[in-house]
């Protein structure tokens, strides 16, 4: 078939038939002296596989290296691209959600992506009650790390673990800084302090202060009314000699392995 009868056989258009050829995906059964090229029956399959990769959102890179794979790599593929597919699916839902839920004037929600892995150390506390800061636990956990010769950046980050009658139970972590050249630097083993690898994220956040006791009831109930699911326990984030901290709700993965 020439190339015009293949386009009209596949669906697909001239123009698209010669950029697969060009990155070598779909390259014409025969190519003549005169630069014509003719396909064969048998890649029409491949074709029209090929286009509905790409109008399913699946990179060149990955649309070659499914076609030359064997069986086993092709499944891993299929596995990740369906994950992908339904994370960028609630990608837009969240966003929608987010939309209907947001007033004229200004939004009391917020949506923050973490786009990278964050590396965390966490160090447990037990806060008597009542609570109004965290932060000479903060300072507590700070003054260890640096102790220990173990460099972080960022602001504190706040796991609350458990509410107990008369104390509260939490953790404070601090992003560590990595460099790919070295390895992590070793907690002691007396140490109760451990290593979290945080995958990239989607939170919801709202601004908070020690005064607004039920701003947590009011969140949960904003995310039930319009529909989030929390993917995991939820973050507090406390910045120096500021009033107000976040809370972040993770609401999904954003990138998966």
């Amino acid at each position: 078939m020439s190339i015009a009868q293949f386009a009209a056989r596949t669906g697909m258009v001239p123009s698209a038939l010669r950029f697969y050829e060009s990155k070598g995906i779909l390259v014409p059964a025969e190519r003549h002296d005169n630069g014509y090229r003719f396909y064969g029956y048998h890649q029409i399959q491949t074709a029209k596989l090929v286009n509905s990769l790409r109008q399913s959102g699946i990179s060149l890179g990955d649309i070659r290296c499914f076609l030359e794979a064997e069986e086993s790599t092709r499944f891993q593929l299929l596995e990740r691209w369906r994950r992908e597919a339904e994370a960028r699916l609630l990608s837009v839902q969240i966003a929608s959600q987010y939309l209907n839920g947001m007033e004229s004037d200004h939004g009391s929600l917020h949506l923050i992506n973490w786009e990278e892995p964050l590396t965390v150390i966490w160090q447990p506390f037990l806060v008597d009650k009542p609570v109004s800061s965290y932060s000479r636990e903060m300072k507590q956990a700070a003054d260890k790390l640096r102790d220990l010769n173990i460099r972080t950046q960022g602001s504190s980050l706040i796991k609350v673990i458990d509410s107990l009658p008369h104390a509260v139970q939490i953790e404070v972590g601090y992003q560590v800084i990595t460099e790919s050249s070295r390895k992590p630097t070793p907690l002691p083993t007396s140490s109760e302090a451990y290593l979290e690898t945080i995958p990239p994220t989607l939170f919801i956040s709202v601004d908070s202060s020690w005064e607004d006791t039920f701003i947590c009831m009011r969140t949960i109930r904003f995310l039930q009314k319009f529909g989030f699911e929390p993917a995991g326990k939820r973050l507090e984030r406390h910045f120096p000699d500021s009033p107000l901290f976040e809370i972040m709700i993770p609401v999904m993965q954003t990138r998966f392995t």
